[in-house]
């Protein structure tokens, strides 16, 4: 119909009309770019809203899969740290602690749950991560996907050259199990044969080189990506916790 008229007004050289028909086809062009444009902002906003629930039920479930893990992980350092003091003659002990004869026992431990954040990656791989309109949001999820990586990486590098001092040297650390709502070792450590056994130290020196480096550049990053992502989606959805983020 419109081209009918528009041959018309161009043999008749009605340059009104035809000038005029070409702005009716523009019009309508644009304003119908403007109604998609329109329906897909308003689609990206639900979509959007839904995704943010979503993610913090993954962010809880995360957190609720890896918390028991990553307080033992992140708080054994600590005792690694004193017990490679006193076993390395640095302090004027000549007994390490039950903490530290453990982390020493267990130093070579490095697993935990690190899950994805399923609704993100379903928005990533979709090419979506732009209906995110937090900027902040959206640099915590990236940084999570990296984080989450390098630790993956860390917990395999560090398996590769750990050792398991208590298989190694039963001499040295000798391990009875016992039940307590789930198994647990009870290690004892002999110090002064420690001392001695220069084997010994130096597979300590390895485990808590490695043990330091898995937490500072894969553990504790990733932990607090984590918790950062928690505290976006919190803030845009409006949630408060009582105490600290569980």
């Amino acid at each position: 119909m419109i081209l009918r008229r528009l041959s018309r007004a161009v043999r008749e050289q009605n340059w009104f009309a035809v000038a005029l028909e070409f702005v009716l086809v523009i019009s309508g062009v644009v304003i119908g770019f403007q109604v998609t444009a329109w329906n897909e902002g308003r689609q990206d906003r639900v979509d959007e809203a839904s995704f943010l629930i979503e993610l913090h039920e993954d962010v809880v479930l995360a957190e609720s899969l890896s918390a028991r893990l990553r307080e033992r992980r992140l708080d054994r350092l600590t005792h690694i740290r004193s017990a490679v003091e006193t076993i390395f003659g640095r302090t004027d002990r000549d007994e390490l602690t039950d903490p530290e004869c453990s982390a020493v026992s267990s130093m070579h431990y490095f697993n935990i749950n690190v899950p994805d954040l399923t609704a993100f990656a379903e928005l990533a791989d979709a090419g979506r991560i732009d209906i995110l309109r937090d900027e902040p949001l959206r640099r915590a999820l990236v940084g999570y996907r990296q984080s989450r990586t390098a630790l993956r990486d860390y917990i395999i590098l560090q398996n590769d050259v750990s050792h398991d001092l208590p298989f190694l040297f039963p001499e040295l650390i000798s391990v009875d199990a016992f039940y307590d709502d789930e198994i647990r070792a009870t290690p004892v450590c002999d110090l002064a044969a420690m001392r001695e056994n220069r084997l010994f130290l130096n597979g300590v020196t390895q485990n808590a080189d490695a043990y330091d480096a898995y937490i500072r550049d894969g553990l504790h990053p990733w932990s607090d990506q984590l918790d950062r992502v928690h505290e976006q989606a919190d803030a845009l959805l409006g949630i408060t916790h009582q105490g600290p983020i569980q």
